[in-house]
Formats: structure tokens, C-alpha cells, sequence
């Protein structure tokens, strides 16, 4: 491809980024270990490429890093396109990797479906050298249009607060150094450069949101909605959405306990004296991490969930909803969370020593184990063998024991298909010839408490 013509500096945001102010966007970035680089050879990621050669120049503290380019085996060109990113990766000194996307793909919502194998992918190549910071090029007009398509999907603070410069999300912090500059910035880079990129004909596909709300943009700015103004109302909701995220982790730290088999419960009385406001983020970010979710449940849809439990409350009531792939259970002045029975993900196998994400959760077995085992839910079959000690240790601290839905969401292992331990209630299956009680280390397992 042959590079694309110089056009002269025509405004602020035309000007090229020089490699001190690339040193100053990197800068937060300096105590990181290492870093990827996520690369698909379009204009923001190959600017994101060129900027941090740059600034390695002006500021050799940053630290190592690597390129990862993703082929989503969707179209014909993307491993050309990965091997065009490894050569500019190797001609810069970095080492590069393409991570392929195999296996069959969703019919729908392929959009969303590529970015989260996108980012898996991405966060297992940052554990096997042992970093945990992936760099994203997203800039100002994608911050624009992430507020856009959230304000249009009815979300509240926190979603209108649309992409943070970092953040952490899907086992990883994700870094956004470019949120502040407008995309012509990058291009005026790269031309001024005489560095060609590719262009993704996805981005101008209309029938995808972001390509929608990409096209709109002119006639929105005709009418006040510049870029500008939609960026600055973003930092705007991203400064309250921290004021009440202190709120909402303050409840959170006296209503909530996490179980060691898996679930979580909310005291009913603490949660519901507090804000609606702050009882909805509670409620989001309580129902994401046992659905195993990058994001909480839509806004309305929350709003819903909660005036259903507050009425029943109210009214001395029971109540049973599903959302976000939780289980939600209003009993015995508690709000249980579980995960839901066919919507978790599916079992995985894990050998000793060996660690995978799993229902949102890194888990790990010990080195001590004696072989494979199979991490999934326990089950109704699985529940029925549970003895009335393990019963017991389900127990709230309150003393209230969970329903048998509940409690059949535990986590549990098989090996061959055969139920041998559930962990986080300290039971093994009698015939067990190893002591399982140790062998699960994660996030929300006995292990770790």
C-alpha cells in the first residue's frame, strides 16, 4: 500500500502529536511491568504504534512492551493485515504476536461477541509474560460516540461516564491514553510520518450501532452536540460517577458477603435504607461479579429488579427474579445472588498448577492435586449429597441457610464426571481419596479467605 499524501496543518485539530506530549500520554503508564499494545493496522492503533516508539525516545522509563494483533477469521484479508502489524512491530524493535479467533461465530451481536474473545485472547497473551496492562487506541470522537450510543440505550451515571483512560475490566487494566485527542490527530500523525494504515470496511458498515452513530455525528454537532461538548459531558458524569462509586463501595463493604462456595448475599434492611441511586449500583455491581459479567445489567432493567425487591420488603414477601445470569432471591432479610443455572459459563477443565477464568472469576487448582478436574456448578444431583455439615457451613453469618437453588449453584469439582468435592463448603464425596478442601484458589474460593 502506498503512503496516503501529506496534507498541511490546518488546525489544532489537525496537528500531528509530537513525541514529547506522546511521552506525557504514556507517562501513567510508567510503573506498569509491560504492556501490550493491541494493533489491528487501522489508523488509531498504527498511530497508537508509531506514538509509543516515539516516546520510548523521549522517555526510555517506559516500560517494555509487546504488539497484539487479533485475527477474528472474518474476513479474508486479516491475517495479510496481522502480518503487515508484525512487520512494523519487528522494524520498531517489539515483538509481536496474532492471536486467532477460532471456532464457530455467533449469528448475532458479532460485534460484541469479537471483542470479548478479542479481549481474552489479549489477556491471556499478558499472562503468559506475566503483565496485566493492555493499551487501547480509542480516542475522543470514539469517547463521543460511546456517550452517544449509551445515552440511547437509557444508561445512568456510570455508563454516560462511557471509557475511562484506565481501568479494570475482563482480568486486566485497560489503558486508554488517547481519550483527549480527536482521530484527525492521529491521521494528521501518521501522514505526517508517511505511514499508511488499513481501513476496516466494518467501520462504515450501518449495521453496526457504532458505524450509525459515527455517520450522525455532522448533523448532531449542527446542533450543538460537537464532539466536544459530548466529551466534556462524559468527564463531567465520570466525576460524580467516582463520588458515588465511594458511596456504593461503602454500602457494598457493610451489606455484602461473598460466600466462598460462590454466591453473595446483601443485608435487606442495610440495602434498602440507603439511596436508590447507590442501592442501584450495589445491586449492578453485586449481580455483574456473580453472573460473571464485564458490565452490570441495563439500567432500567435494574431499576425494575429493585423496585421489586423494595415492594416485597416492604410487604413482608418473598420474591424470585433472574438477571444477568444471577439468580436473585429476597428471603429471610437477606438478597441472595447465585449463579443461574444454565446461564453460567460452561465447565472447565483444569490440570494441577494450571489457572483459567471461569463465571468471571481467575481460578487456580494447586499444585497438590492429583490430576484434572472439572470446575461447574454443583447441581441438583450434586446437592442431594451434601451432608448437613456442609449444609450448615452455606449458612449466612445471620445463620440463614441458603434455598436449595442457591446452594446448588455452589462451585464444585468432578473428575471423570464424578462429583468429588465443593471447596468452599469444606465437603468432599466420601469415597474421596484426596483432601480437596485447598485445592481451589480464586477470587471467591475458600482458599483465598
Amino acid at each position: 500500500m502506498a503512503p496516503r499524501p501529506r496534507r498541511p496543518v490546518s488546525s489544532a485539530d489537525d496537528a500531528p502529536v509530537s513525541d514529547r506530549e506522546a511521552a506525557q500520554l504514556f507517562a501513567p503508564l510508567r510503573d506498569r511491568a509491560g504492556v501490550a499494545l493491541g494493533v489491528s493496522g487501522g489508523a488509531d492503533s498504527s498511530a497508537l504504534l508509531h506514538l509509543w516508539a516515539r516516546a520510548r525516545t523521549v522517555d526510555p522509563a517506559l516500560p517494555p512492551a509487546m504488539v497484539l494483533s487479533v485475527d477474528h477469521r472474518l474476513r479474508a484479508e486479516s491475517a495479510t493485515e496481522a502480518a503487515i502489524v508484525a512487520a512494523r512491530a519487528a522494524a520498531l524493535g517489539l515483538p509481536h504476536q496474532t492471536l486467532a479467533w477460532t471456532g464457530p461465530k455467533p449469528a448475532g451481536d458479532l460485534q460484541a461477541s469479537a471483542r470479548r474473545a478479542r479481549r481474552a485472547l489479549m489477556r491471556d497473551a499478558l499472562e503468559a509474560r506475566g503483565w496485566d496492562t493492555l493499551v487501547l487506541a480509542h480516542h475522543a470522537d470514539d469517547q463521543a460516540e460511546t456517550f452517544l450510543a449509551r445515552l440511547a440505550r437509557g444508561s445512568g451515571v456510570v455508563g454516560l461516564a462511557a471509557m475511562a483512560p484506565l481501568h479494570r475490566a475482563e482480568g486486566m487494566w485497560i489503558a486508554r491514553p488517547f481519550l483527549a485527542l480527536p482521530k484527525r490527530r492521529l491521521t494528521a500523525t501518521l501522514t505526517a510520518a508517511g505511514i499508511d494504515w488499513i481501513e476496516d470496511p466494518s467501520n462504515a458498515d450501518r449495521r453496526f450501532d457504532r458505524a450509525r452513530w459515527r455517520a450522525a455525528m455532522p448533523d448532531l454537532a449542527a446542533l450543538g452536540l460537537t464532539r466536544e461538548r459530548l466529551v466534556a459531558t462524559a468527564r463531567a458524569m465520570a466525576r460524580a460517577a467516582v463520588a458515588l462509586d465511594g458511596l456504593g463501595e461503602a454500602l457494598t463493604a457493610t451489606a455484602e458477603v461473598v460466600h466462598p462456595a460462590g454466591w453473595t448475599t446483601l443485608d435487606a434492611a442495610t440495602w434498602a435504607a440507603a439511596p436508590e441511586e447507590i442501592r442501584l449500583r450495589c445491586l449492578s455491581r453485586a449481580i455483574a461479579r456473580v453472573g460473571g459479567g464485564d458490565y452490570g445489567p441495563r439500567l432500567d432493567d435494574v431499576e425494575r429488579l429493585d423496585a421489586a425487591l423494595i415492594g416485597a420488603r416492604a410487604g413482608g414477601s418473598a420474591l424470585v427474579r433472574t438477571l444477568g445470569g444471577v439468580r436473585i432471591e429476597l428471603r429471610r432479610g437477606l438478597v441472595w445472588l447465585a449463579p443461574e443455572e444454565g446461564r453460567v459459563a460452561a465447565p472447565i477443565e483444569l490440570r494441577p498448577g494450571a489457572s483459567a477464568w471461569w463465571a468471571g472469576r481467575r481460578l487456580r487448582l494447586a499444585w497438590e492435586a492429583p490430576g484434572m478436574v472439572t470446575v461447574g456448578l454443583l447441581g441438583e444431583a450434586g446437592r442431594g449429597r451434601l451432608d448437613s455439615a456442609a449444609w450448615g457451613r452455606a449458612s449466612a453469618p445471620s445463620g440463614v441457610r441458603p434455598s436449595a437453588k442457591v446452594i446448588a449453584a455452589a462451585t464444585a469439582l468432578s473428575v471423570d464426571g464424578r462429583l468429588v468435592a465443593v471447596p468452599g463448603l469444606g465437603w468432599r464425596a466420601p469415597d474421596a481419596v484426596h483432601d480437596w478442601s485447598g485445592a481451589l484458589f480464586g477470587a471467591d474460593c475458600a482458599a483465598d479467605r
